[in-house]
């Protein structure tokens, strides 16, 4: 009995080893084959995530990502707009101010320039301002912020730092009315500088030019010659500057004012020392 156990013995074990050793060496391949096909399997399952899973995540994500972008944008709009607001309220600002400093800067001037204006002949009675004008086919009148409590008087004379504006023919106690020299109404004796041709001029009725309605000695002026207030009639003070000599039709001329009534701001008011 001994010997069969013996044999059945030996049998099993190099059975077990066999099997063993086949064991590992089919384990062994199957490692290997493993290990080497990972990197096939790793990278199919990379290139269908980017053929496949990729695209379809970007359409899915694509709603969601227009919205946030759109909400993004409107944001920006919103915060662009209250800004632009705050620019335009600013520029409305500045606009104010540059126009005050330009009607101040404009006002300097002229008060600069009638300061100089007035002659040493002259006394200043009263530096005023243009309230409303009252122009009309009929008669040529500005309304000026200063009457006979600043000591003006009927028939002072209203000049600016161009020349004669015309006279004053009505005050109050705090407002005067002044006549303008091209009211044809208002007769001014003047005389040229050049010859001293002495005439009489009014208003020729077109608010614009003066035309004579006398000339002393019928002696008729060149066109181009300065005129000035000659004092004869005693209503202007003499030599204040009126205009010059702009055309001759046969027995009468016409003259330009210096003055351009259509822009007076400021007037002061003379009379003779």
């Amino acid at each position: 009995m001994a010997p069969r156990f013996k044999v059945r013995a030996l049998k099993t074990s190099k059975v077990f080893k066999n099997v063993t050793i086949i064991s590992i060496v089919l384990l062994s391949f199957f490692l290997i084959f493993f290990s080497k096909s990972d990197y096939f399997i790793i990278n199919n399952i990379k290139n269908f995530s980017t053929s496949v899973i990729n695209p379809f995540t970007k359409v899915l994500s694509a709603p969601f990502t227009g919205i946030s972008n759109v909400v993004n944008e409107y944001k920006q709009f919103q915060s662009l707009k209250f800004e632009n607001k705050i620019l335009q309220e600013e520029i409305v600002r500045l606009k104010k101010w540059q126009t005050l400093a330009i009607q101040n800067s404009r006002e300097n001037r002229v008060l600069k320039r009638l300061l100089n204006a007035t002659d040493n002949n002259l006394k200043l009675v009263k530096t005023a301002s243009l309230v409303n004008r009252n122009d009309t086919f009929f008669s040529k009148i500005i309304n000026i912020n200063a009457g006979y409590e600043s000591d003006i008087e009927k028939n002072m004379s209203a000049i600016n730092e161009r020349g004669l504006v015309g006279k004053i023919i009505e005050t109050s106690a705090l407002k005067s009315r002044v006549l303008l020299i091209t009211d044809p109404n208002l007769s001014i004796s003047i005389k040229t500088i050049s010859d001293g041709i002495f005439s009489l001029v009014s208003g020729a009725g077109d608010n614009k030019y003066l035309v004579s309605n006398f000339i002393k000695n019928d002696k008729i002026p060149k066109i181009g010659d300065i005129v000035v207030t000659s004092g004869t009639a005693e209503i202007f003070p003499v030599d204040l500057l009126v205009g010059k000599i702009a055309k001759i039709e046969k027995d009468r001329f016409y003259v330009l004012p210096f003055v351009d009534f259509n822009s007076i701001d400021y007037v002061q008011i003379v009379t003779s020392k």
